[in-house]
């Protein structure tokens, strides 16, 4: 995959590629767009995203009440919180929720899961976004979905340090490629 970050309806990343892409949608708004494959069966993907017990495991702060209508936090201490609604739960398929992140305008997150093989993907689809938070947003899930990760394979997530610096390089070039 090249440096160039590709839109959300451009083809699936390359397998093993856990980098997310951005840029603008076909709605004209800016979105992210991350594709897991996890060895883990729908049923354990979907538990571990909406189980209270296992959310603070991967990401301490995270609440996402996995019933419409259901409050949503992610609280990130310093550097701030996000707050939603959970908007539609068809387990273990689908969640959706808002994000509003103060000072922004209100987004939408999806969260897909679905079976390929042997294989579980989950689709994780960030939109309604401005550009500028839209980098920032992007290096922070890649974050969180190798914690994920982490977690669903046994590992300690906390133990696991992100290259923030990295990753918010690669997003942003990612983006300023995305305006040219």
């Amino acid at each position: 995959m090249s440096n160039k970050a590709s839109t959300a309806q451009d083809q699936p990343p390359i397998p093993g590629d856990r980098r997310g892409t951005l840029g603008v949608g076909p709605d004209g708004e800016w979105q992210i767009r991350f594709e897991r494959r996890l060895r883990h069966a729908p049923g354990r993907v979907w538990a571990a995203l909406t189980d209270p017990d296992q959310q603070a495991q991967w990401v301490p702060g995270v609440t996402i009440e996995a019933t419409v209508g259901g409050k949503v936090v992610f609280d990130f201490g310093d550097e701030g919180m996000a707050e939603g609604e959970v908007l539609a739960v068809e387990p273990p398929r689908a969640l959706e929720h808002t994000w509003i992140w103060p000072g922004e305008p209100r987004s939408v997150v999806r969260w897909d899961i679905s079976v390929d093989g042997d294989e579980t993907v989950l689709v994780m689809l960030h939109r309604q976004l401005r550009q500028a938070p839209a980098v920032d947003y992007a290096t922070g899930w890649h974050a969180m979905l190798d914690a994920f990760g982490i977690y669903l394979d046994g590992g300690d997530p906390a133990a696991a340090e992100p290259d923030y610096a990295g990753l918010f390089e690669f997003y942003s070039q990612a983006a300023q490629d995305q305006t040219k």
